[in-house]
């Protein structure tokens, strides 16, 4: 960020170097210690952009290398303010620009907000509203010690605050009264455990519940496995919270297909840079060509000015713009299969992560084609945790008529 500064204060140039063999204008540049970047070299061009203080010396290497140098554009700030120079409105305008912002620093712009979970954090920042503490409000408006006491006064689940703030950014810290929920606590809900799939039982760790499952016993999804209900001998029965692991052995297809032929693109040579300045939601640009027209795909950085470490509502937006090619690709066999094998893998990643403590038993796999597409399909025998809790809805009949 600060060497895109510096380049834009100073100004570089782009230019061009006509030769077939431009090894020695390189060499030479390279040993009288100037500095190039972005360099090409296509159909004996070739291409770079330099320091505007550099161009002259740029010159006499290339008459001393016997070459041929054209400048194809200046860029950054002195150009454009020789340019503009005679413009009075101009100079007037960066005046008051660095006025607003100097002005601009002396409010908040930024309020991150950390709260536990109970806590809403529409609330707080409606509570810090109404104490004068809020995005835009002017630093010396208030008193942010005063600001933390107010609010712990007057919101009794909060224990601790803190407020830090930096340049035109503040960061709140809350932590809540844990005291006000030790009489308010949940009560343990009753559950059962249910069936997540068809299969077939392997081996169960039941911490809590009751079951009269087996091992080598088969079941199927949504049955019940460990019951959370105990009745007594006496006709009387307890609710309890079930928990348990039962694993399973189960099946899974899964069939995946790829085209033979299809498209995709390749980087070119070319590339566009577009700079703007956003200045509180406001878009000047800092280079004057449009957007480019084709296969371009851009990329965008966005960056935050400061001013002796303290941030400033002004964006440097970065637009890089990489041109690409249409290639078609045509598919083997043995590509084909790679390919889709390798999309099997990512698969089974996400199925192992998904499916609760499983482990693939066996796999099969058969390759196949269409007209148009390669098909690839796996039959998988896994293992995995199939108990799902599932809460026991109990009706509430203390306050209903007789």
């Amino acid at each position: 960020m600060l060497v895109f500064l510096l380049r834009w204060f100073f100004g570089w140039t782009d230019f061009e170097v006509h030769d077939n063999y431009p090894e020695r204008f390189l060499n030479m540049a390279h040993k009288n210690g100037l500095h190039m970047w972005d360099m090409q070299n296509a159909n004996g061009i070739f291409s770079a952009k330099a320091k505007s203080s550099d161009i002259k010396y740029i010159r006499q290497i290339a008459e001393k290398s016997m070459c041929e140098i054209h400048i194809v554009n200046h860029h950054g700030f002195l150009h454009t303010f020789k340019k503009y120079k005679n413009r009075f409105g101009l100079i007037v305008g960066f005046i008051l620009w660095g006025i607003a912002i100097k002005y601009l620093m002396g409010f908040v712009w930024n309020i991150n907000i950390t709260v536990p979970p109970m806590i809403n954090e529409f609330e707080i920042r409606q509570e810090l509203r109404e104490l004068g503490f809020y995005e835009g409000a002017r630093l010396d408006s208030f008193n942010a010690e005063r600001v933390k006491n107010d609010i712990f006064m007057k919101d009794d689940r909060i224990s601790w605050i803190t407020i830090n703030i930096v340049g035109t950014e503040a960061e709140v810290n809350i932590s809540q009264n844990s005291a006000l929920n030790i009489d308010n606590r949940e009560k343990i809900p009753a559950s059962n455990i249910i069936s997540t799939a068809d299969g077939t039982v392997t081996r169960m760790e039941i911490k809590s519940g009751y079951s009269a499952l087996k091992v080598g016993e088969g079941i199927h999804k949504g049955q019940l496995l460990v019951s959370g209900v105990k009745e007594y001998t006496d006709g009387s029965s307890a609710l309890f919270d079930s928990n348990a692991y039962i694993y399973a052995k189960t099946f899974r297809t899964v069939t995946m297909s790829i085209p033979k032929s299809f498209e995709t693109l390749q980087k070119q040579a070319d590339t566009i840079i577009k700079n703007d300045i956003d200045i509180m939601g406001i878009v000047f640009p800092l280079t004057l060509h449009g957007n480019p027209q084709g296969n371009y795909i851009k990329q965008t950085n966005r960056y935050q000015l400061d001013i002796l470490g303290h941030g400033i509502p002004v964006y440097i937006v970065s637009e890089t713009w990489q041109k690409y090619k249409k290639q078609p690709v045509h598919l083997t066999d043995k590509q084909a299969e790679t390919l889709l094998k390798n999309k099997l893998q990512l698969y089974e990643l996400f199925m192992l992560y998904s499916a609760d403590k499983a482990t693939v038993l066996n796999k099969h796999l058969t390759f196949s084609q269409s007209k148009t597409d390669y098909i690839l399909t796996a039959e998988y025998a896994i293992e995995e945790d199939v108990a799902q809790k599932n809460i026991i809805q109990i009706k509430d009949t203390s306050n209903s008529g007789t």
